[in-house]
This record gives C-alpha cells, structure tokens and sequence, in this order.
C-alpha cells in the first residue's frame, strides 16, 4: 500500500511540475464509426453519400484519426474507399492491421503524386490526410458504388 501511495504521489509531482512525459497519441481521439455526408451528383433515387470517419455515428467530428490496432465501422468506411478509390488489395475486414496500414501509406503517396499534398507517408489516417481523400459514394439506399468523390 505504501508504494502505491509513493508511485501516486510522485506521479501527482512530476505531472504538476509539468515532469510527466506526455506523447501526441495520448491526446489524439480515435475514429469509432463514420458519417453519412452528402456528395456531388445525384442518381434517379437520391443523391450520392459517403461514409467519412468521425468520432461517432453521424458526429460530422472528422477531428480523429484510424490508426493499427483500431477495430471498428471507421476502419471499415477506410478500407471500402482505399479498395474502390484507390485500388488497393485489401480485405475489408474492419481490422487495421499492417495490409489496411501499408494501403494507407499507398494513397498518401498516389495523393501526394497527383496532388502534391505533402502529406506524410505515415500510414495513419488522420484530419490532414482525410482533407486529401477522395471518398467512396455510395447511394442514398446505402447501395455501394465504384464510384469516388
């Protein structure tokens, strides 16, 4: 108990004297679910949508990022857009593993070479890279397209 209470108090210490080290991901909030957006064009029954990463179910957050490890309806959304948009091999599998990771470094570069971008080949998914990302559309019925917007 008492070195429980030290590790306690030293950690109370060092993050008051601003001593704890802090890392940016700490920070960072992650992306759980997407958003319906609308795009451009329209079709006989509607208008096109795309599915955009966001903190939660039709948050319109997009302040997040998709990153390995992450297991959720965002990574889905991502991996869809990076097989149709992209034309990356990939399983969309909701997984973000080292194939959805090296398919992201794959579109920031074709994004960086048509566009310029500067964007860093991280292979995370984050605010910046999703401003250069042409999305999957889908229709307003929710059935899928090959189409990008």
């Amino acid at each position: 108990m008492k070195v429980v209470a030290g590790v306690v108090g030293a950690l109370t210490v060092a993050t008051t004297l601003g001593l704890g080290a802090t890392s940016a991901s700490a920070a960072e909030v992650h992306c759980a679910s997407f958003t319906w957006v609308q795009a451009g064009g329209s079709v006989s029954d509607g208008s096109y949508y795309l599915h955009k990463p966001s903190t939660t179910a039709n948050s319109g957050n997009y302040n997040c990022v998709v990153t390995r490890g992450d297991h959720n309806y965002a990574v889905l959304a991502l991996q869809e857009t990076l097989i149709t948009c992209y034309s990356q091999n990939i399983q969309p599998d909701m997984d973000f593993g080292p194939a959805t990771e090296q398919a992201v470094k794959n579109a920031q570069t074709i994004i960086n070479g048509r566009w310029n971008a500067g964007l860093s080949v991280d292979g995370r998914f984050g605010p910046v890279t999703s401003s250069w990302f042409s999305f999957k559309q889908y229709k307003q019925d929710g059935t899928h397209t090959n189409g990008c917007f």
